[in-house]
């Protein structure tokens, strides 16, 4: 049964009525999407991709919309619909728009991002079925998997495409390059690619890790490390079917990515137009090695993606990876906010007789995940405050209005002085007033979108109306 059917979406119909309003007048805690961003964000990595020959693939979990999904696939026909989706939701709920890029012509895979398991062989396999052959990939890292997939074709008339994933240290999922059990699931999946249970297309890895990086250097190295150990995969993984005499391997896909890495590669086409002078030895030695990497992998006949997610919407803990220039990642470049409203003000309450407010957006609507940067779990943008523009330092160094404690509905906005070495002193910005709205930028947002059923979408790019409300964009629910 579809989780189509098992968790209904919310009622477009009854939320357009919003389309045309102000967000100001939208009940709170509220997610609302500034579509200017979204669009900046998903053009810049298409033309990096184009610019540099990588093929591209999606990562939809972050905002599980049709409307992101057709941004970060572009309008360009003979480009591929290459996805990934991390719920078997996500895939049931782009569906019809996947069947639409079909019969256009368009290329359509969808990769399921866990390795696969029993109780998805059913809903996958409807999938498949639906979109036909070569619509789907599938991630294994553990030999008992291979007789779990054998029977997806007997289930959907379409052979599945797989993926090894590649474990780079972050022990979530995979098996590591060079060792015994990478050798072991080669031996099983290349007998089912032998015998056409599976068409055996490459090797995946994803460097979580990678979030905690602080340069762009320190990005593109990553982005290299995933590379260098998937391309050691595949050269093992061609020499062992030399040995078996599989002769009908494809060239493997090499696809490599989380939202730092990825994001790291736009660096290869900024430094070229960058003055040289004022880039980093180190920068330009990682460019370099990163981009004859890249060659390397060609040359040996392998092909190169890269995938990534939470790129779209942004948020602080992109920020504070600095993985690219602040000219493409930036304060404006984040899509996504939550609102909400203000509902008791504490006088000399905080640390050094600062003041505190109470706001309607605590765990529920914010999420519980932290941001290596600084203390809190999220910052007040400076949306409707007088003489208060965007923050020109690194998140590090914000100094403003954050949620710094929560609970479950509760956030209490603390004032931050500069960085957690800094004690708060008096600020010199408002403390917003009982029934004000405030925006508020997350540190995740791909937990933090996941609490809410629809964005309010709002257009910066419409001078005076940055505010109006240009569309509700709904999204898949469930697992």
């Amino acid at each position: 049964m579809s989780s189509v059917e098992l968790y209904p979406t919310s009622p477009k119909n009854v939320l357009s009525q919003y389309i045309g309003k102000s967000i100001r007048d939208v009940p709170t805690p509220a997610a609302v999407i500034n579509v200017a961003a979204i669009r900046r964000n998903c053009e810049r990595m298409l033309q990096t991709c184009d610019k540099l020959g990588l093929d591209w693939r999606a990562h939809v979990k972050t905002h599980k919309t049709v409307e992101v999904t057709e941004f970060q696939v572009g309008n360009d026909a003979k480009r591929p619909v290459n996805l990934i989706v991390s719920t078997l939701a996500e895939a049931e709920f782009l569906l019809p728009r996947l069947k639409e890029y079909r019969s256009q012509g368009r290329q359509v895979n969808v990769l399921y991002g866990l390795p696969i398991p029993q109780n998805a062989m059913s809903r996958l396999a409807a999938v498949a079925k639906a979109l036909g052959e070569g619509s789907v990939s599938i991630l294994l890292d553990d030999p008992a998997q291979i007789p779990i997939i054998s029977n997806f074709q007997s289930l959907s008339g379409v052979v599945p495409h797989a993926h090894i994933k590649i474990d780079m240290g972050g022990k979530r999922a995979g098996v590591e390059a060079q060792s015994a059990r990478f050798l072991e699931l080669a031996d099983v999946a290349l007998e089912a690619h032998s015998q056409g249970k599976i068409r055996l297309s490459g090797l995946y890895s994803h460097a979580g890790h990678s979030y905690g990086g602080d340069s762009r250097a320190a990005a593109i190295k990553m982005m290299r490390a995933e590379i260098s150990a998937m391309l050691e995969g595949a050269d093992r993984l061609t020499s062992r079917a030399a040995e078996k005499s599989v002769a009908n391997l494809p060239p493997l896909v090499v696809s490599a990515g989380a939202s730092p890495t990825s994001l790291a590669v736009q660096n290869l086409v900024t430094t070229s137009e960058e003055a040289q002078e004022t880039i980093p030895g180190e920068l330009k030695s990682e460019v370099q090695a990163l981009s004859d990497l890249f060659g390397t992998v060609r040359g040996k006949g392998h092909l190169v993606e890269i995938h990534a997610g939470v790129y779209p919407t942004l948020d602080l803990q992109q920020l504070a990876a600095h993985s690219i220039s602040a000219s493409r990642l930036s304060w404006g470049d984040i899509a996504l906010t939550v609102l909400a409203e203000v509902h008791s003000n504490y006088p000399g309450r905080g640390a050094n007789g600062t003041p505190e407010a109470l706001i309607g957006s605590g765990g529920i609507a914010l999420a519980r995940e932290t941001c290596k940067a600084y203390e809190g779990m999220a910052m007040m943008t400076p949306w409707g405050r007088k003489d208060v523009g965007l923050p020109t330092c690194d998140v590090e160094d914000f100094r403003g209005w954050i949620v710094g404690r929560f609970s479950q509905e509760h956030g209490i906005l603390t004032w931050r002085s500069g960085s957690a070495k800094t004690e708060p002193v008096q600020p010199d910005q408002e403390l917003p007033k009982v029934g004000e709205k405030v925006r508020l930028w997350p540190n995740h947002a791909c937990i933090t979108s996941s609490h809410f059923g629809w964005y309010f979408v709002v257009d910066e790019d419409e001078t005076g109306k940055e505010d109006v409300i240009v569309d509700i964009w709904i999204k898949c629910r469930g697992w």
